[in-house]
């Protein structure tokens, strides 16, 4: 009986409006880990093929390991957008049965841009994936004057093309927009209001999503400039 109680508990919870909107900051904020964690191990690509490498080699030694992690992370990934895809209806259809205007004249532009960054981060996710994810690390696009960098050969030619520079600036650019709004979302959400602390917390947000949209930015324009002058990679 109380297990029953408490499954109804849970459903009432996640399909309430307050629920949702925990649960979408819960999930974005170990998304914003995630993305943090994922910017430290890129940086390790000034250091050279050997550094760099040695991370994703040691992730592929764990075997089902990281098939576990990766589960888990697209878990809280699809989460988090099935939940905000959800908030958004349940927010308009209150909105409709209350025969209420839409007023956005007090919303920021990075909220009304949410949806569109988030969309476009999808498809720049998609794109990722395939570039890096999904190819042979040890195949020909891996080669480099005649040998192969695993992964590091990957990044390396695929900057070599301008539109796929230009295609991941624009894809981190969005993604350094899309976090600093969701870190005040995530702190106004789970209830971390104050006169004093809130401006900074606003401020602070913003500058880390300038920061990681620049350093993963410096990532592809570094590439695309070796491969311009003919420079070989750092060894």
């Amino acid at each position: 009986m109380s297990g029953a109680r408490s499954s109804q508990m849970i459903k009432r919870y996640i399909q309430s409006q307050i629920g949702k909107k925990q649960l979408v900051a819960i999930s974005g904020l170990a998304l914003v880990l995630f993305v943090m964690f994922h910017l430290s191990a890129n940086l390790l690509l000034f250091l050279g093929p050997d550094y760099f490498n040695f991370f994703p080699e040691l992730m592929h030694s764990t075997g089902i390991g990281l098939r576990f992690i990766e589960a888990g992370l697209a878990s809280v990934f699809f989460a988090h957008i099935g939940l905000t895809v959800a908030l958004v209806r349940q927010n308009r259809k209150a909105r409709d049965h209350q025969y209420q205007t839409v007023d956005t004249s007090n919303r920021s532009i990075a909220t009304r841009l949410m949806p569109y960054t988030g969309t476009l981060l999808l498809l720049f996710l998609a794109f990722h994936i395939n570039d890096f994810v999904l190819q042979d690390h040890f195949g020909s696009k891996s080669m480099v004057a005649g040998e192969s960098l695993g992964l590091y050969g990957l990044v390396y030619n695929a900057f070599a093309n301008p539109f796929r520079v230009g295609l991941y600036v624009l894809g981190v650019f969005s993604l350094g927009f899309h976090l600093s709004h969701g870190i005040q979302s995530v702190v106004q959400t789970l209830g971390y209001h104050h006169p004093q602390y809130t401006p900074i917390i606003k401020h602070l947000s913003r500058g880390l999503g300038v920061l990681v949209a620049v350093l993963f930015a410096s990532i592809p324009f570094y590439f695309s400039y070796i491969n311009a002058i003919g420079c070989c990679y750092v060894s």
